[in-house]
């Protein structure tokens, strides 16, 4: 079960302490008030670093910040900063804080839980995460955002807007990039995970799941699955889920996602998504800098559950393998 130490930093196990291990921390901002997407990450490594992101979509445009910052290797409570972006936990398991005094934006955001946390321990056949790397824990939360956003630059240069929406958020402790990708670059456009934060008036589902690329071949039934739907009564295993994908001409840009998923009591709905406020992609790098790890693209979407007509919106994570560019220089 999740405990309260689990908001903070974990040691990496004896055994593999050869290999690059971390604790990952995601949350997003998508207010359509404020015309303000972005995404929150962090990855505090036992390598004697860590990286810092804030993805943001101002107004339609894009704005990013990424930094790289000694760390060190004993496990501490936090707060953790660059100098500029910095992730405090104020009460565990119910609220934190991510502020950030950047050249081009900055903001100070309050997140508070909706509903409980869920363990994906607890998903129906275990965490499906663990399938990939060596996984300590992962454990997610549906989260209300507020706070204040300052736009520095661009037309609305000196303007501060309010936050005021719900959000989602992830806390992992594994071996993500630790691993080598093959000597030889691969070719293709091959969809592979699926993971939307689907946030309603009274709920918030969650799903994980695999599509072509990821799934190895194996039939559905046999593919990894994860997720959960949070009420005010708690948070339960969904019982399966599965994704369609609608790519732009560069067989990489979502357009469209349309989920099957089946309840934690056996109903069956399907969600669609509606309009689409952009899109980042995660800095995902392992212990060089030059090699791009991962294609793990962010869009920000509306949601509509065709069954019952509910409305809301999210982020619709999903990722394009292999990798492209693999070196960015």
């Amino acid at each position: 079960m999740i405990t309260a130490q689990d908001e903070y930093r974990h040691a990496c196990p004896q055994e593999i302490q050869h290999l690059l291990w971390g604790d990952t921390l995601w949350v997003s901002v998508v207010d359509r008030e404020a015309n303000i997407f972005g995404i929150n990450h962090f990855h505090l490594t036992n390598k004697g670093y860590a990286r810092y992101e804030a993805l943001y979509i101002i107004d339609g445009v894009m704005q990013l910040w990424g930094n790289k910052v000694p760390l060190s290797v004993d496990v501490e409570n936090g707060p953790w900063t660059d100098g500029r972006l910095s992730y405090e936990v104020v009460k565990p398991l119910e609220e934190i804080r991510i502020q950030f005094d950047g050249p081009c934006f900055g903001f100070d955001q309050t997140f508070r839980g909706r509903f409980p946390a869920f363990d994906y321990g607890d998903s129906v056949n275990g965490n499906p995460l663990a399938r990939f790397h060596d996984y300590g824990g992962h454990f997610e939360q549906a989260m209300h955002c507020s706070g204040t956003f300052e736009i520095r630059g661009g037309p609305c240069k000196g303007e501060t807007r309010k936050l005021d929406s719900w959000s989602h958020r992830d806390h992992s402790w594994s071996t993500r990039f630790a691993d080598q990708l093959p000597w030889e670059p691969e070719h293709g456009d091959y969809p592979s995970h699926f993971w939307p934060s689907i946030q309603l008036e009274d709920k918030h589902i969650n799903a994980f799941g695999v599509m072509e690329y990821g799934g190895m071949g194996l039939p559905d039934g046999e593919k990894p699955v994860g997720g959960f739907c949070a009420t005010a009564d708690g948070a339960k295993p969904i019982l399966n889920a599965t994704a369609e994908i609608l790519t732009e001409e560069n067989r990489r840009d979502a357009a469209a996602f349309r989920y099957e998923i089946t309840m934690p009591d056996g109903e069956v709905i399907h969600v669609r998504t509606g309009r689409k406020y952009g899109q980042v992609k995660l800095w995902d790098r392992g212990e060089n800098d030059l090699e791009n790890r991962f294609d793990c693209y962010e869009p920000f979407f509306d949601f509509e559950v065709e069954e019952t007509g509910e409305r809301g919106y999210g982020v619709a994570e999903y990722s394009i393998q292999p990798v492209r560019p693999r070196w960015l220089v």
